[in-house]
């Protein structure tokens, strides 16, 4: 009798040194691959539909024109600190947006590529004929 031979340690993804795990949700590359579309929605119409970040989004651009006419440090940090907000929150919005795509992607591809056997005679569905 022999013994199974020993598997190996998986694979690394193409892209990836081996022995080094993904940046899950700080993954550089698909925060850069979703920056574009983050400030993308930030044009006004786009951020409507959230009216919590719209009025951030205002907020920020009210806080902004004052800090240009009298400028201080308080209101430039104030400034930073809600263009941050609305920036992360589409962000936030976009990486979940990107991973919902590729995740359909996957369902679509495996759902073409998983091919079924069918068992025959071993399991009727038809419904029992009804009596009279």
């Amino acid at each position: 009798m022999t013994a199974p031979a020993a598997a190996g340690p998986p694979a690394a993804p193409r892209g990836r040194p081996p022995g080094r795990a993904s940046g899950g949700l700080l993954d550089p590359r698909q925060l850069l691959a979703s920056l574009p579309g983050a400030v993308r929605k930030l044009h006004p119409r786009k951020m409507a539909g959230n009216p919590v970040m719209f009025v951030v989004e205002v907020g920020a651009v009210l806080t902004t024109l004052s800090s240009v006419q009298r400028p201080s440090v308080f209101a430039w940090v104030i400034s930073a600190w809600l263009w941050l907000t609305v920036l992360f929150a589409n962000l936030a919005e976009a990486i979940a947006e990107g991973r919902g795509k590729a995740q359909a992607d996957t369902l679509r591809r495996t759902k073409s590529a998983v091919v079924a056997r069918r068992l025959l005679d071993r399991v009727s569905f038809r419904s029992p004929p009804r009596p009279g």
